[in-house]
């Protein structure tokens, strides 16, 4: 439980990141909105959430897994439903601990 409890607040923490570092290059609400759009629904598409991240191209594969959302839906599947624990899920760990630090760096 306490693991599960740490993935969400790891991935929280990267995609609020990722808010404000978009958020903080608009000058408007509506520009944020398409910003968030513009960043969010690629990543929608292709990280797993709706379809199988694994349907996409070779090339694009290594993109795939660079990305916040497939790293955190990764590894939430793997620890509920196949009982991973966080060693197990270390590069998706890497991942979304690499975004957060770089989202929040950069704003």
């Amino acid at each position: 439980m306490l693991e599960l409890a740490a993935l969400c607040v790891l991935g929280s923490l990267a995609f609020s990141a990722l808010g404000l570092l978009v958020a903080s290059r608009a000058q408007t609400i509506e520009a944020v909105s398409g910003l968030m759009n513009t960043v969010m629904m690629p990543m929608w598409i292709v990280s797993g959430v709706f379809f199988s991240a694994q349907r996409f191209p070779g090339a694009l594969q290594p993109a795939i897994r660079a990305l916040p959302l497939t790293a955190l839906i990764d590894a939430l599947r793997a620890h509920m439903l196949q009982g991973a624990g966080l060693a197990q899920v270390a590069p998706q760990l890497g991942v979304l601990g690499c975004g957060w630090w770089f989202a929040s760096r950069w704003r």
